[in-house]
């Protein structure tokens, strides 16, 4: 059984049009890393991804490594750097909407006047 995401990491980088199935798709991609213990370069395994973009933006951050013969694993260590930047643009993004929001209130407040 499939835990449902908590609203913390719904809010923590992965909101947007599409970041909801994103999200999703990157911790599938993670559970099956883990649950198949292929944390290291010796425990790597071959791996089909079904969201293939998802699983390229992995190893191009550096979070899923390949070993050139089609086998991967999984750096800890940069999936942590990489949830940080999601979460941190998710920020940007947010503060930028509530400026946003604030501006064009004020204006409607002084035409209204």
């Amino acid at each position: 059984m499939r835990k449902p995401p908590a609203l913390c990491d719904a809010f923590a980088g992965e909101m947007g049009m599409w970041g909801l199935g994103l999200g999703r798709s990157r911790r599938r991609i993670v559970n099956d890393f883990v649950a198949a213990a292929a944390t290291s370069p010796d425990r790597a395994i071959l791996y089909v991804a079904k969201d293939a973009r998802t699983f390229r933006r992995l190893c191009a951050y550096g979070a899923i490594v390949g070993n050139g013969a089609g086998r991967y694993h999984l750096d800890a260590r940069k999936l942590g750097a990489f949830r940080g930047a999601v979460r941190r643009r998710a920020a940007a993004i947010a503060t930028s909407g509530v400026v946003a929001s604030a501006a064009a209130a004020a204006t409607v407040f002084a035409l209204a006047e």
